[in-house]
């Protein structure tokens, strides 16, 4: 995957230009070079940057929507978690949840069955996965530590754990491997308007402050909760977008002995929280809030009593617990771009339905969604720029198509031969679980460059993958790579500080920084790391 400069990308005009890099605007980026568009998409940070690495970390049907009577939604959301299942193996991982149920839940054991058929039947895969009641005895057995009082059971079923970030770096990859062009750290500053039409935008590149006016025939705005700032720039003021901020909190597995992951009321305000094992196994980690945001759109953050909520769901879980501050290894908080609902309703109700409109300029936009059915979104979004502009276009075939790493069957060759080669298993086990069959290339650097095999920082991170980050993952900042390329910024205790001066020092051998921009660089990590801890 390799960055296209915006002077190369201005000498083109390119059929689509996609504004946005989270998991919408990857997946329309491969969408539209699957069938023959030529793409670029341009992301002003960082793919993943926004709510596409601050997620709940699922794939799934969204079982509480049915609360809200969402049932097109769910029946969706299900069947695109059953094509992830089979084209991203490698990030996409069938687990088994729990959702418990108590005395005075506002739904008892036998409506949870109902909902639980009708997800088992929606997803098409019902002979594979299939839901069964437990008793409190069977619940206990699977999970002696939760509250007992009051339990009268729960439903076991199935859904998916994703990385998120590695999901949507992946589908770039993808869209790139079939011919879309990428820019990341630019940003979109206006629109090339000809006689009233958008027909293209002008950029600015974040790392060498050059502008650039680049030409095509779609303008497609995949923004997230960005939207609106990107609809200002053809004059349409409406907030179409309403920000809804989500805070999760990571705790150590022995501190939080959890086996499977469970649903269950807040005891604050009786929403549907959920504690999940991560795919790191000595990690849980717990949410979600779900409030409106009005604040900085770049600057979002746990506050304090969020954090405090999420504890009180994990001390009614597992009362044993004792939970405090002390106990929390670290925390996220990402926005949730819903479609503005009509006035009184409540953002917990709003529609996580996606929407596409055009606006005065000719301009497309996509909001709202879920992660999981974002390549339908996508396969809609390029629908309808096919019918506006009338390109001929190939069928779509994004739900055949495996993402870029998914040929597990290479994956686990590559595993085998590093280990023979002498690369500890648990490295080489990492690298097949992070990059999938895309490990072969972290190996060949592994094999060409002896010093490339120390390790740099925790959780076995290597000078071999950082390399591999900045050559194949446009990997340009230590934000990047730690937060979004290896999700150490998640899953560490330290949030990556620990080797952060070694990592730094490999990236500016790669990157040619200079003293300074090491050290701002380090600085600027190691504030987004401490406005994320609480001890």
């Amino acid at each position: 995957m390799r960055r296209t400069g915006i002077d190369e990308a201005a000498r083109e005009t390119f059929d689509v230009i996609v504004i946005g890099g989270g998991i919408t605007g990857v997946s329309t980026a491969r969408e539209a070079a699957l069938r023959g568009l030529s793409v670029l998409l341009i992301e002003k940070t960082d793919f993943a940057a926004g709510t596409s690495s601050k997620s709940s970390k699922l794939v799934h049907g969204g079982l509480r929507y049915l609360q809200t009577y969402q049932f097109h939604l769910v029946a969706e959301s299900l069947r695109e978690r059953e094509k992830l299942v089979k084209t991203a193996p490698h990030l996409v991982t069938m687990r088994p949840f729990l959702y418990l149920v108590y005395e005075g839940d506002e739904y008892g054991m036998r409506m949870l069955n109902l909902a639980l058929t009708f997800y088992d039947v929606a997803s098409g895969e019902w002979r594979k996965r299939r839901h069964t009641m437990l008793s409190k005895e069977e619940v206990i057995a699977l999970e002696p530590h939760v509250q007992r009082e009051g339990l009268l059971g729960a439903g076991k079923y199935y859904d998916a754990l994703t990385d998120d970030a590695r999901l949507t770096i992946d589908t770039a990859k993808s869209a790139c491997e079939y011919g879309a062009q990428l820019i990341n750290h630019a940003d979109v500053t206006g629109l090339i308007i000809e006689n009233g039409q958008a027909r293209g935008v002008t950029v600015r590149d974040a790392l060498t402050g050059e502008s650039a006016q680049i030409h095509g025939r779609q303008v497609m705005s995949a923004a997230g909760h960005w939207t609106d700032s990107i609809r200002h720039l053809e004059g349409d003021d409406a907030a179409r977008i309403r920000p809804s901020k989500g805070v999760h909190i990571v705790v150590k597995k022995k501190d939080f002995p959890l086996n499977t992951a469970i649903f269950l009321t807040s005891p604050d305000d009786g929403r549907t929280v959920w504690p999940i094992p991560s795919l790191n196994d000595d990690l849980v980690y717990i949410g979600t809030t779900d409030a409106d945001y009005t604040g900085d759109l770049n600057d979002v953050r746990p506050e304090p009593e969020e954090i405090q909520y999420l504890l009180n769901v994990a001390n009614k879980a597992i009362p044993s617990a004792h939970l405090t501050t002390d106990h929390v290894v670290g925390a996220w908080a990402g926005l949730r771009p819903l479609v503005a609902p009509a006035p009184g309703e409540s953002v917990g109700n709003t529609s996580r339905e996606h929407a596409i409109a055009e606006g005065p300029t000719g301009m497309l936009t996509i909001s709202g969604g879920k992660l999981t059915s974002s390549r339908l979104m996508a396969k809609q979004f390029v629908d309808r720029a096919v019918k506006k502009n009338r390109f001929k276009v190939a069928k779509s075939t994004s739900k055949l198509v495996p993402i870029s790493g998914a040929n597990m069957r290479q994956a686990e060759a590559t595993r085998r031969s590093a280990i023979r080669y002498g690369v500890p298993e648990g490295i080489a086990a990492a690298w097949v679980h992070r990059y999938g069959s895309n490990s072969e290339k972290v190996f060949s650097i592994w094999r060409a460059e002896a010093d490339s095999r120390d390790v740099v920082g925790p959780r076995g991170l290597t000078t071999a993958e950082v390399r591999y980050g900045v050559r194949e993952e446009m990997c340009l900042t230590l934000e990047d790579l730690l937060i979004r390329r290896t999700s150490l910024f998640f899953w560490d205790e330290e949030g990556g500080l620990g080797g952060v001066d070694r990592i730094a020092g490999v990236m500016a051998g790669e990157l040619e920084w200079n003293e300074e921009r090491k050290a701002a660089e380090i600085e600027r990590y190691r504030s987004t790391v401490t406005a994320h801890r609480f001890h």
